[in-house]
């Protein structure tokens, strides 16, 4: 009886939190709030720095934003002039610049669908080759740490 009376319990418990959760999906938009000025985020991955970003907030939109490091192991780096990586670095400049003139809480989601965002095109690769969701991991980190300088 005991044992049963746990387990009621335990099972209340969790459907009491699992209906207190909000849900969203990923087109709803955060009512978070970002202070205004340029932020600095970096996805590392095996101790190597792969993305590092910089953009500006400015009411929630971003006016800027650029890559301060790209780099995929030894294939290719923001600096590359060889291709096909000089291209695949392009499509990731695309990416990034999507956001551009756009509210970042609207918008940083769609980067996890690079294929309906980036036109560029290289034999071999396709924009989901790119790996979007490094970008998107560096822009909430500078999100996170707050703002780099005003």
């Amino acid at each position: 009886m005991i044992r049963h009376f746990s387990s009621l319990t335990l099972l209340g418990c969790v459907l009491l939190v699992l209906s207190s959760c909000e849900t969203r999906s990923e087109n709803e938009t955060t009512d978070t709030n970002y202070e205004d000025g340029i932020y600095r985020g970096v996805f590392i991955d095996r101790d190597v720095i792969q993305v590092n970003v910089e953009f500006t907030l400015n009411d929630g939109i971003v006016t800027a934003a650029e890559f301060r490091h790209l780099r995929r192991d030894d294939d290719y780096h923001i600096e590359t002039d060889q291709e096909p990586y000089r291209s695949v670095v392009s499509m990731y400049l695309e990416s990034l610049d999507y956001l551009v003139g756009k509210p970042l809480d609207e918008h940083l989601s769609d980067l996890y669908q690079p294929e309906n965002i980036v036109t560029t095109e290289v034999q071999g690769y396709t924009s989901a080759t790119i790996r979007s969701s490094k970008i998107i991991s560096a822009i909430r980190d500078g999100l996170n740490r707050g703002v780099y300088s005003y």
